[in-house]
């Protein structure tokens, strides 16, 4: 999109060759994409989640995919927007999501999920977010409101998506695949027969969305929508 501003960080080489650098790229007012990076079979796979600056301080959805790369988030933020990440909100339990919480809470940085994903997360042994979040529910920092919500099962049992009702910004995390997606991509923990229902119910939740930001890969708007049920369909 045509004001997206890349905003860029450096960072070091992999033994695979020049391994990408974890970018921030702002999408509204006070809002940004963090995109972080993992090797999965020879290519590096980008990862989506959202940094939002709030009067009282920064709020991400997502850590970045794994420690180090969100340790690197962590610094970009303090660096650049100059303000302490003061909570972070956790989609679901896979690690694209959740594989920084350990960093988080050597920072004293306070963590939300749904009941669902910290239930998972306890049964794996993981670190768990310190506050649960309801099916709906909404945080309020300073004058910023973000909205969360559990619509049903889809790319795994616990997804959330994120609403900013000010910038009319949905994230839709992995429930929803980019426009450029050509695959349905990892099922090992989806619910490929829920899957379509849900995404049916953020098409009727969500009619005025500005930007519909996708777990992986670009964004854009409620394409992403109709690219994910075309994609279920032809997986079955």
């Amino acid at each position: 999109m045509k004001y997206i501003i890349f905003l860029l960080i450096i960072f070091s080489l992999s033994i695979y060759g020049e391994e990408p650098k974890l970018q921030v790229s702002k999408v509204g007012k006070n809002v940004y994409v963090h995109t972080s990076y993992k090797l999965l079979k020879d290519v590096y796979f980008p990862s989506n989640g959202l940094v939002i600056e709030t009067e009282e301080g920064i709020v991400l959805v997502d850590t970045a995919w794994g420690e180090e790369q969100t340790s690197q988030l962590l610094d970009w933020v303090s660096a650049n927007l100059k303000k302490p990440v003061i909570a972070v909100i956790i989609t679901h339990f896979h690690e694209d999501r959740a594989g920084g919480i350990e960093v988080l809470k050597k920072m004293n940085i306070s963590s939300y999920a749904g009941n669902r994903t910290i239930s998972i997360l306890r049964g794996e042994g993981k670190s768990l977010p310190e506050k649960s979040l309801k099916d709906k529910d909404i945080l309020v920092f300073g004058k910023t409101k973000i909205e969360t919500f559990f619509f049903g099962a889809g790319h795994s049992k616990d997804n959330l998506v994120v609403w900013l009702p000010g910038a009319k910004i949905l994230f839709g995390g992995c429930l929803v695949k980019s426009a450029e997606a050509n695959e349905i991509g990892n099922t090992k923990d989806a619910d490929l027969k829920e899957w379509p229902k849900t995404i049916h119910k953020l098409e009727k939740s969500f009619s005025k969305i500005s930007i519909l930001v996708p777990g992986h890969q670009s964004w854009g708007g409620k394409e992403s929508l109709k690219r994910t049920l075309e994609l279920l369909e032809s997986s079955k």
